[in-house]
């Protein structure tokens, strides 16, 4: 099977409308799903915006046909009650059967520790109440019957979603390390990641595969990897994300404050050369150059790219992308 094409608008950088209008300029062009963070507030206090995605997510289906839509990714567990978001999701389902895809991951302090009572849980806990969540989700989406719920982190008495989806909505789990590439094959049955290539094959793969190998449905599932691409001038692009702080330092997110990492960002910034930052962010004004790096994530096993473009024109990667690089993975 070739590989799909997909593109997240982020979320985070421009208003809303703008937002659906690019999603509609990236539909035409030829992406075939089109995916957006979910965030309170963002990663990089830097950024303008963080838009709701289920008002958001309802505008796009409507205005943007054909194509499937998603969350990459939303944390399911503590800023939302998981039967109001199944509810919700199934909502748009029943309205648009077959174009949803949820997104999901453990959760991170900056998006949900406003909405947590205690101390900041670990990430067994955290796996924990997603795949609990998962299940009642699920299970709200499947029963006809009032059911109630007794479980280790979430307790409710008789409920009933009277809205069903139409279809199957396909869950995907967010994964950096083996635990959770595990976890996305056994209890998701896809994968989500904007790990590299090397991580892919060497841990995140292997790692997905042993989980599908426990689920009753196993086989099937897909890999997808969100892939930062700009096309333009190389020294205008670079000098963008320098002056937008765009950059994240994954190892140090602890913290629900966007402007504690914004600070940390920037002081990072001045250590990375412009060479470094042309390659972490895929900058170039030849478009082929692209066409290698995909390559080399289909060697690692990804079904899917999910293309998002943080700073520059991000029609003209889109246009660069459609006639440049997907022709080559037809």
């Amino acid at each position: 099977m070739p590989i799909e094409w997909h593109y997240n608008v982020g979320g985070c950088f421009r208003s809303p409308g703008d937002d659906l209008e690019l999603a509609a300029y990236a539909a035409d062009a030829g992406f075939d799903g089109i995916w957006i963070g979910d965030h309170f507030v963002p990663w990089l206090d830097n950024r303008p915006y963080t838009h709701h995605v289920l008002p958001w997510l309802g505008s796009l289906v409507e205005r943007v046909p054909d194509v499937t839509v998603g969350t990459c990714v939303s944390c399911p567990t503590i800023r939302y009650e998981p039967p109001v978001l199944a509810q919700a999701l199934a909502t748009i389902d029943n309205a648009y059967p077959g174009r949803l895809e949820f997104g999901v991951g453990t959760g991170e302090a900056l998006n949900e520790a406003r909405f947590y009572d205690g101390e900041w849980p670990d990430w067994g806990t955290l796996a924990g109440m997603l795949i609990e969540s998962l299940d009642l989700m699920e299970t709200l989406w499947e029963r006809d019957e009032y059911v109630s719920h007794e479980g280790e982190y979430y307790q409710y008495d008789e409920m009933k979603l009277y809205t069903k989806p139409r279809s199957e909505i396909p869950l995907h789990w967010a994964a950096w390390g083996p635990q959770s590439a595990k976890c996305a094959g056994k209890y998701a049955g896809n994968l989500i990641t904007a790990g590299d290539a090397d991580l892919i094959e060497e841990t995140l793969a292997p790692a997905f595969e042993a989980g599908q190998s426990e689920r009753e449905d196993s086989g099937g599932g897909t890999i997808s990897v969100q892939l930062s691409a700009h096309v333009g001038d190389p020294d205008d692009l670079v000098d963008e994300l320098r002056a937008k702080g765009e950059y994240t330092p994954h190892e140090e997110l602890d913290t629900a404050d966007p402007r504690e990492i914004q600070s940390l960002a920037d002081e990072r910034l001045a250590d990375v050369s412009d060479e470094e930052l042309r390659t972490l962010n895929n900058v170039t004004d030849d478009a082929s150059d692209l066409v290698p790096v995909v390559e080399r994530l289909e060697e690692a096993g990804i079904d899917r790219v999910i293309v998002v473009s943080k700073v520059g024109d991000p029609r003209r990667t889109i246009d660069a992308l459609a006639d440049d690089v997907m022709p080559h993975f037809e």
